[in-house]
């Protein structure tokens, strides 16, 4: 009884650091792109001029930085408490053994994350952020546009890195 009690424990304590986690990354999406608006302009149907595509540069790139940034804080966050799950006396055979295998998959998820915004930068895109939860990924490009052609060659990198199939991947454009 005291180890499903312990089970339970752990399962909604980690439930809960999940949802903070995601909320956490969608108020840092909303935040940052609320931001990049309110820096462009109130009209993002008007043509750019050169030093206006400047500053948009700029200010993707800065979101792309605090992006990662952000992401890299949260992971950091979460690892620590699975590590301190899997280093305390207190936690049960059972609860070790779920909080290792959620750090090897975070740890995981993190190493494709990286490997996919690397690539499709490899492929000339000028960035790209890259978000693994549950079985879809999230890709934000740097891009106005896509072609065809560009959301294959997304799709072929996020596939062969993840092993998901596209109707779990989802492209978005950050410019």
């Amino acid at each position: 009884m005291g180890k499903l009690r312990k089970n339970k424990k752990f399962i909604i304590v980690l439930a809960v650091a999940l949802l903070l986690l995601a909320g956490s990354v969608w108020l840092n999406l909303k935040l940052n792109r609320d931001g990049v608006t309110n820096v462009l302009g109130a009209d993002p149907t008007a043509v750019p001029d050169d030093a206006s595509k400047e500053t948009s540069a700029n200010v993707f790139n800065d979101y792309f930085n605090a992006f990662r940034t952000e992401r890299s804080e949260v992971r950091a966050q979460e690892i620590d408490y699975l590590r301190s799950i899997i280093n305390s006396e207190m936690t049960d055979a059972e609860t070790m053994k779920d909080a290792q295998a959620r750090l090897f998959e975070l740890v995981s998820k993190m190493e494709k994350e990286f490997a996919i915004e690397s690539q499709i930068r490899g492929k000339g895109f000028t960035d790209a952020a890259a978000t693994y939860q549950g079985n879809s990924i999230t890709v934000i490009i740097d891009s106005e546009t896509l072609s065809d052609e560009e959301v294959a060659r997304i799709l072929d990198i996020v596939m062969t890195e993840t092993g998901l199939p596209a109707s779990s991947v989802r492209i978005s454009l950050g410019a």
